[in-house]
């Protein structure tokens, strides 16, 4: 017994050894079959549990509190009343210019670094330890740039630079951020409109004294996307709104409050201001009336004064007149009396001699000598002239006295005179002076006088800006509309929500191909038990005639296919478990930083997938040996009678098959004559091509999403959200917009877009509602087409346009009236007119009279579509034109979106290529195994055309021909079959707001026909040498 045991074993092995390729081949369709299977059912779950394990690891929030108003900071404490609340942590967030040393300039996001949550991973250098040192961006920055400075740009409004404590930041270590765990960091109304990249600093980084956020993370670890996790985030947010609203409303009384205060505080001191001054002007108004009315006092006292002083000069004048009278007439009567007193003199002198000459020499001589005017004079009347002599020289002496005494008084009355003058000079200039004075202290108080005006003017002035301002304060505090309040989960986070999506795309093509592809692999496995059994049944009868049982006998076959499937389905699994994740691991690390993988082994894929694999090979093998062995063995012994030769199809067109050679037709008989190796080959080969095809045809419909989304149904090249709605006509608040977009742009058009809930019958769905401002022209911005590429007019009066996913999603067709409402509680009833294609986002058109039907009013153009002119350097600069306009919020470039879509779809190459690979390879060993099958079954066929002279080329002619036509029929049905497997897989790809819009291009189907043949050209080359080793007479010895 043990003997007959140890050889059934040998014969085992030997069978093995002897028909390697054929158990290899069953070990690696197993293998790839199990191995692709468990690698795209794992890869899933597999990075959802890497992602969650880092954002757990760094503590990413799982809940995110915004306030239009922000937080106070004690309103942290009103969260913590929850048992299962790890952290409750305050933030401050914002975006900034940012220089750094070599001058340029970037937009970064500043945030809070903190203690528990949102967690930073360093690269290199170290944490902030002071509050002016900042870890930046490692996809920004790089070592090299640790010590570093950036300056906090003067280009800042006063708002943005007045939160920072700090101008400069030094660098202190390079880190990836939990929070920005893809490469997009967020859109903005800074520079370009995208931010470049973060920066952490410590909370004393920030200058403020309230929170923009606050973030709150659960005591938890449960898986990140999961429902559990979903449905505690949403009890959680439950009990945080009104919390948040509460709060939010809080910080908005207060604000109020204080900004009122402030407001009336202003007011009272103006008044108290105002007061003051008037008073201090009233008492200077009241100085200036005193020093006019002393001025006037002073210019009539200097008039009288003048007036005096003109009396008394003309006093002078008169005395200084009559003192020159008087000195003339002196002179006059000086010299009269100087005249006369020569006269006398000379008389006295002649009176004298005559006397003389009488008294001494005698009368006579005398007399004539001296008697010149007086003839015979006698010495009497001599005595009486000279007493006339004397009396007239007392005259003259008493007139000189006189003289004298008048000339005294006469110099008295000069030096009286000169006195007087010098007084009224004096006195002049005392007046003058005096003049001076009052005319300083009337341009003093003119000056005064302007200056109080000019004080009135400015009192007035000052107190109409302040009022103004207050004025201005008030209607702000009164504009101060209550807080907005937004309580999100991760879903919101970019990078989180991109992850999930990019995890449910693979998770999508997980749905179906790799069952596809395990039912291909199954199928060829079934097909190669099948044959080998039966290929074999002359050796199960010896065996049953030489004594061995049927279960002994069956379990050799159920062991070598057993054996091959179960090895297959272990290699198999570690592949897959491996090399799949890692290689799709690795691909999304381009655009995200998750940390490493690793590696997830799931106990049920190895059981379901061993057991699937066993069943297939071990399940088939135990059926057809069940089977053969109902025969006896002697009947088993006996080779199989031929089937009956039958006319295939074409031999029922004489046209075609009298034209046939007579290997062609050889060729043809066996092709169709051996059914099921017919359709064996044909069904495995076309699906080994329906997979190329569905992995080429996933990469198409992937990677020119964006381009279609941009380039056949959003044709602007950017849009501006502005912060009021854009005026029917042109007005001065938005000329500078007008003048950038009419200096740098083709053609522009103001739209309206709102966010709105669609009620459908199949639930209700969030979607962007567009109302042109020109519905003539809005095609040229939005072109409407079906999914069948067939033109929409612009919808009319109470109708709709659909985007054809969203209509789906709500189970809305055309002819159908569906409500939309807006959060305000506005609402639209639109009739749908038709559903239009789109690929990114849920759409409804609409035209402006519907708006205004329903809601009285026109609708609020705040976007702006542009056609930009050509060149990304032109948009960027026309981008930084309208972000400089004080009217413009936000601008967005297609451009930038396409980029960043192509990059994200872009890391699902790895996943496609993994499909075309795998695909390629079962296509190789499908090829291979059932050319292998074919050849070894008609072993003594080919010894047989060899015997007759056959050549090797001939050899291989006569029997690749019909691989080369199964392998065309094979790929004929694979590309119908791949269409329907594309559609059916991109159908299974439910990303939200995301439409997969099944597509496979001419060279996709062309790549997929070579690579098949080239696969089958392989084969045919391995194959070949396979003949050449045939051996004629070994082949034809087991002939009977």
């Amino acid at each position: 017994m043990k003997k007959r045991k140890s050889a059934m074993w040998k014969t085992t092995y030997r069978e093995i050894r002897q028909s390697f390729g054929r158990y290899a081949a069953i070990l690696a369709i197993v293998a790839l079959g199990v191995g692709f299977f468990v690698g795209l059912m794992v890869v899933t779950p597999a990075m959802v549990r890497n992602g969650g394990r880092y954002l757990n690891s760094h503590d990413l929030y799982d809940l995110r509190l915004l306030s239009t108003l922000g937080f106070e900071k004690d309103s942290v404490d009103a969260f913590t009343g929850r048992e299962d609340i790890k952290a409750v942590e305050g933030a401050v967030s914002s975006d900034f210019l940012a220089v750094d040393e070599s001058g340029k300039s970037r937009v970064l996001v500043a945030q809070t670094l903190l203690e528990v949550q949102n967690q930073v991973e360093l690269k290199a250098g170290r944490l902030p330890e002071a509050a002016d040192e900042i870890v930046v961006d490692s996809s920004l920055f790089s070592k090299d740039d640790i010590g570093k400075t950036i300056q906090v740009s003067d280009e800042n409004s006063e708002e943005t630079a007045d939160l920072f404590a700090y101008d400069v930041y030094t660098i202190v270590g390079i880190a990836d951020a939990s929070y920005y765990i893809n490469y997009q960091r967020g859109s903005t109304t800074l520079g370009t409109g995208r931010v470049s990249g973060f920066v952490y600093m410590l909370p004393d980084g920030f200058d403020t004294n309230y929170y923009t956020e606050i973030f709150v993370r659960l005591d938890q670890n449960d898986r990140i996307y999961s429902d559990a996790y979903k449905a505690k985030i949403e009890d959680l947010k439950t009990w945080a709104e009104p919390i948040a609203e509460q709060e939010a409303q809080n910080r908005y009384d207060s604000l109020k409050a204080d900004a009122q205060q402030k407001v009336d505080d202003a007011q009272k001191e103006l008044r108290d201001q105002t007061a003051d001054a008037r008073t201090d002007l009233e008492e200077a108004k009241q100085k200036l009336t005193d020093g006019q009315k002393e001025l006037a006092d002073g210019k009539e006292q200097i008039a009288d004064a003048r007036k005096q002083l003109q009396q008394a000069k003309q006093t002078l004048a008169q005395k200084q007149t009559e003192l020159n009278n008087g000195r003339a007439q002196l002179v006059d009567g000086r010299s009269q009396l100087e005249a006369g007193q020569v006269q006398l003199d000379s008389a006295r002198a002649q009176l004298n001699a005559a006397i003389a000459a009488a008294q001494s020499a005698g009368s006579q001589a005398g007399a004539e000598s001296g008697m010149s005017g007086s003839a015979a004079a006698s010495p009497a009347q001599l005595w009486q002239q000279l007493a006339q002599l004397d009396a007239q020289q007392a005259a003259l002496d008493a007139q000189r006295n006189q003289l004298e005494s008048s000339e005294a008084e006469l110099t008295a009355g000069e030096k009286q005179l000169a006195a007087a003058k010098r007084e009224l000079s004096s006195q002049e200039e005392q007046l003058n002076e005096q003049e001076q004075k009052l005319a300083d202290a009337e341009k003093e108080l003119a000056d005064g006088q302007k200056e109080y005006e000019d004080g009135l003017q400015t009192l007035d002035e000052k107190t109409a800006d302040a009022k103004e301002e207050i004025a201005d304060a008030q209607k702000q505090i009164d504009e101060i509309q209550e807080p907005d309040v937004y309580v999100l989960g991760r879903d919101t986070n970019i990078g989180y929500a991109s992850y999930e999506n990019d995890s449910m795309i693979v998770a999508g093509i997980a749905k179906v191909l790799p069952f596809f592809f395990f039912l291909v692999a199954a199928l060829v496995c079934m097909t190669t038990m099948n044959r080998m059994v039966e290929e074999q049944r002359t050796q199960i009868g010896v065996l049953k005639a030489l004594g061995y049982s049927e279960a002994r006998i069956m379990g050799k076959y159920l062991f070598y296919a057993g054996s091959a499937a179960g090895i297959g389905s272990v290699i198999g699994f570690l592949i897959g478990s491996t090399i799949f994740p890692t290689v799709i691991w690795n691909a999304y690390k381009i655009m995200y930083h998750m940390g490493d993988y690793e590696l997830m082994f799931d106990p049920g894929l190895a059981v379901a997938s061993l057991a699937v694999a066993l069943f297939c090979s071990v399940g088939v093998t135990w059926l057809t040996c069940r089977y053969e062995l109902m025969s006896t063995a002697a009947n088993l012994i006996r080779p199989k009678s031929p089937k009956s030769g039958r006319r295939v199809w074409l031999e029922h067109i004489p046209f075609l098959w009298n034209h046939m050679s007579f290997l062609t037709k050889v060729s043809v008989r066996n092709v169709f004559r051996y059914k099921q190796r017919f359709f064996m080959m044909v069904i495995g080969i076309g699906g080994c091509t329906a997979l190329l095809v569905t992995g080429y045809g996933i990469k198409d419909t992937i990677a020119d999403i964006a381009d279609m989304q941009y380039g056949e149904v959003q044709l602007y090249d950017m849009s501006a959200t502005l912060k009021e709605g854009y005026p029917d006509a042109d007005a001065a608040d938005f000329s500078e917009l007008t003048g950038a977009l009419s200096g740098s742009s083709k053609d522009w058009m103001p739209f309206c877009e709102i966010s709105m809930d669609l009620t459908g019958r199949s639930g209700v769905k969030t979607a962007n509602v567009v109302i042109p401002q020109d519905t003539g022209a809005a095609q040229e911005y939005i072109r409407l087409r079906t999914e069948e590429g067939e033109d929409i007019p612009w919808p009319g009066e109470e109708e709709a346009v659909i985007s054809a996913k969203l209509a789906r999603k709500c189970g809305i067709r055309v002819g159908d009236t569906v409500t939309l409402r807006t959060e305000d509680g506005e609402k639209l009833k639109v009739k749908v007119a038709a559903l239009s294609r789109n690929y990114i986002y849920n759409y409804v058109y609409i035209s402006p009279e519907t708006w205004k039907l329903d809601n009285g009013s026109d609708p609020v153009y705040k976007s702006i579509y542009i056609h930009a002119s050509e060149g990304a350097q032109e948009n960027r600069e026309l981008s930084e034109k309208l972000l400089a306009c004080d009217v413009v919020s936000a601008v967005a470039v297609n451009a930038d979106m396409l980029s960043q879509i192509n990059k994200m779809m872009g890391s699902l190459d790895a996943v496609v290529l993994l499909v075309i690979l795998c695909a390629g390879a079962l296509a190789f060993i499908v090829i291979y195994n059932l050319t292998n099958i074919n050849i070894t079954e008609r072993i003594r066929e080919i010894a047989t055309i060899k015997v007759l002279g056959f050549r090797p080329k001939e050899t291989a002619s006569y029997v690749f021909r019909e691989n080369v036509v199964l392998t065309a029929l094979g790929t004929i049905v694979g590309l119908g079959a791949g269409i329907c497997l594309h559609r059916f897989v991109i159908a299974n790809i439910d990303v939200d707001m995301v439409t997969f819009q099944p597509r496979v291009l001419p060279f996709s189907f062309v790549k997929s026909i070579l690579l098949t043949f080239v696969f089958m050209v392989i084969v045919d080359v391995v194959m070949y040498l396979k003949l050449e080793r045939i051996n004629m007479a070994e082949s034809l010895k087991s002939v009977e």
